[in-house]
């Protein structure tokens, strides 16, 4: 079909004393004769968190996700306040799947492998589990799906071993080019171009780059209609408010952006705010975020548990790894505030604060997809456009089995339809990726090693 009449370019810049900021997608960038599913993209946006969760209080019963069926780890997914960073949500459960029963085992043999999460072939090299032997599933998308920027890989860690820095990788033992510091990834899409007198000015004054851009947003807003105009204010307004939190978190100190346990939570969150607007501006199609590796991440900042105390002690998580509190009492990596309590008391208390770990969890997975929901586009939202994965590298956290997975799914890409409990009965990660690849234009009837047909009903 003959696209004719279009209006402005569909990835249209400001420019201004060597600065470049790409626009969102507006309608007068639309073509005049083109459906809106002709104009639609279709993205993936990968979220991983470690150490696995407890699948007996993580999985709903199969069928409609509602909150009557919201299983004690996913409870949230009702709504919930805002805590630290993290702004409140509304019920969100009714756009999110869970898939119960997927089988990871078979893939590596180590039993935490942060690298092997988003892969659906085994390594053959039994000497080196723990560097993959194929693209990772947000890389095969990446290759189909490319915007101006293929693929941003995104980790609040920064350990770089191969089996605990890298969740995205682009072919056999090659991870891909993986950014962990959000002031550069931000400065590196919307800031000013590299060793330019407006990037030295802005370096030196810290000043935001829309100071530069003042002259061309204005010539720009007489051209567009209202809801284009009030599009650009609001992203131009989100810039801004970007630019502030990332200039607050760096004036900190160099060593809180450096990897200090307690700064996982701010750059994760930084990571996705970057990557949702930077797919609102048409400038990649494919996002990850790597939470952290299997060991750094805790929860000191934040408040998990009343605080109460009875013969157990304290409810709370305190400043425990989330690696320790899903080692719950027989590993020698565990909060062991615990052991002198008798037995059954400290068994309830370590499943408890499993729980409330597993809780944070999915609240930071409903806080990308609250954002996707409420970035609009020319033809819905974010949401509509994309597919979004919750992934770890175990199933249950305490024993390291890589049965039953907490994975999760949420968006409309390809067709998809949220708000479902499925159950995968044990099917391989394969099935699993299968079906989301085949949402994404690849038409498999099998993939992965050992190889599985897409599983049904994604």
């Amino acid at each position: 079909m003959l696209i004719k009449n279009k209006r402005l370019p569909r990835r249209t810049l400001l420019r201004g004393a060597g600065a470049a900021l790409s626009l969102p997608m507006l309608e007068a960038m639309m073509p005049a004769k083109a459906s809106a599913a002709d104009a639609t993209p279709k993205r993936f946006f990968g979220f991983f968190y470690p150490n696995g969760t407890d699948p007996g209080r993580w999985q709903p019963r199969t069928g409609r996700l509602e909150p009557g069926n919201l299983s004690s780890a996913l409870q949230d997914l009702a709504g919930f306040g805002a805590e630290g960073i993290w702004p409140s949500c509304e019920a969100i459960y009714q756009d999110i799947t869970v898939v119960n029963g997927i089988n990871h085992e078979g893939l590596n043999t180590n039993i935490h492998t942060c690298s092997m999460a988003l892969q659906a072939y085994k390594k053959a090299n039994s000497d080196d589990a723990s560097t993959p032997a194929a693209p990772s599933l947000d890389m095969l998308i990446a290759q189909k799906h490319a915007g101006p920027y293929p693929y941003l890989a995104m980790s609040a860690s920064t350990d770089l071993a191969l089996s605990q820095g890298y969740v995205s990788w682009v072919g056999a033992g090659t991870p891909a080019d993986t950014e962990r510091d959000p002031r550069r990834l931000f400065n590196k899409l919307f800031g000013a171009a590299e060793n330019s007198a407006a990037a030295n000015a802005i370096a030196q004054r810290n000043a935001s780059i829309l100071d530069f851009l003042k002259e061309d947003c204005a010539q720009l807003q007489s051209k567009l209609g209202q809801a284009d105009r009030q599009r650009v204010d609001e992203f131009l307004d989100s810039i801004r408010t970007m630019e502030q939190q990332i200039n607050i978190t760096h004036s900190c100190g160099s060593a809180q952006l450096n990897g200090s346990a307690n700064n996982f939570h701010d750059k994760s969150k930084f990571f996705i705010d970057i990557a949702v607007l930077a797919m609102a501006c048409d400038l990649t199609n494919v996002a990850t975020v790597q939470y952290s590796n299997s060991w750094g991440v805790n929860y000191s900042d934040y408040i998990l548990g009343d605080g109460s105390r009875d013969e157990a002690g304290t409810i709370g998580v305190g400043n425990y790894s989330d690696h320790f509190i899903s080692h719950k009492l027989g590993d020698n990596d565990r909060a062991k505030d615990l052991d002198a309590l008798p037995r059954d008391v400290a068994a309830r208390i370590a499943d408890e604060r499993v729980v409330l770990t597993s809780r944070f969890k999915a609240r930071r997975f409903a806080y990308l997809v609250d954002k996707l929901r409420n970035t609009p586009t020319p033809t819905g939202s974010l949401y509509d456009e994309s597919l979004a994965l919750y992934c770890s590298e175990n199933g249950n956290g305490d024993s390291h089995s890589r049965r039953d997975m907490p994975t999760l799914l949420a968006g409309r890409a390809g067709g998809f339809e949220p708000g479902r409990v499925i159950n995968a009965n044990g099917a391989r990660t394969s099935a699993l990726h299968a079906a989301i690849l085949n949402k994404f234009d690849f038409d498999l009837t099998s993939y992965g090693d050992p190889a599985s047909g897409p599983l049904a009903g994604i």
